[in-house]
């Protein structure tokens, strides 16, 4: 099935079936690698966490495992579906709630209630990056974390996608066709400025992503993902 750009809500709950699977390929693997390596040494006992993007709530249960209690929004009805039934059998089933979102443009927490939000590849969809990050430093503590992936504009990975979903309209094929919708992409620079205008300081940067091998990964050109953790600031931007 083929939507406009704008439909990036629609393509996604087409998606939501084989979203589990996705897990099981290197470059889906490489978001639980660069997760664990960014909450290294933390304690998330009791901690209370936002989930925005969740899909079928795979990083959910990844911060429930760990003790945290996490609520997870989509705006897509069936990977909302999913992800309940996945919790469902989870150990930690009671730690998880799950809703749907229109936008995490707009979030309907409570302000100063979460400890921790995490976005995974989802602002590069939105429309307005720089609303959603007004809401997570409203729903965010002072002192909370965030931790937010977008797209890392550098990346010769990021770059080869473009390219390639680009030669694949042009012969009429749907190659990489997240690409379509994928709006938004910024420099470490970039994305460290503009989380400093909405009252985050980042304390890490890691690129990552792709089937490449970690170390290569890693690497500035490398991932074709950028992951930061930033710390909301005791006095939030206005």
């Amino acid at each position: 099935m083929t939507y406009e750009p704008n439909d990036v809500v629609a393509y996604h709950g087409e998606l939501a079936g084989d979203w589990e699977a996705r897990y099981r390929k290197r470059s889906f693997q490489a978001r639980l690698e660069v997760l664990e390596e960014v909450l290294s040494g933390r304690n998330l006992a009791g901690t209370r966490w936002l989930d925005a993007g969740c899909g079928t709530g795979t990083l959910t249960r990844f911060l429930a495992e760990r003790g945290c209690s996490v609520t997870g929004l989509d705006a897509a009805p069936r990977m909302i579906e999913m992800a309940r039934a996945e919790a469902k059998t989870h150990p930690r089933y009671g730690q998880m709630s799950f809703d749907v979102a229109e936008t995490i443009e707009a979030l309907p927490n409570a302000p100063a209630s979460m400890d921790g939000v995490l976005c995974s590849s989802v602002l590069e969809y939105v429309s307005n990056v720089e609303q959603c990050l007004t809401g997570f430093a409203l729903v965010l503590k002072p002192g909370g974390v965030l931790l937010v992936s977008v797209p890392n504009a550098r990346s010769v990975v990021r770059r080869a996608q473009v390219a390639t979903h680009g030669w694949g309209k042009h012969l009429g094929w749907r190659w990489l066709d997240f690409v379509e919708y994928s709006r938004n992409e910024y420099s470490v620079r970039e994305f460290t400025r503009l989380l400093e205008t909405h009252g985050f300081a980042t304390q890490k940067t890691i690129a990552f992503g792709s089937p490449m091998p970690r170390w290569a990964q890693r690497q500035p050109l490398g991932g074709s993902l950028l992951m930061f953790l930033a710390i909301r600031k005791e006095v939030a931007a206005r």
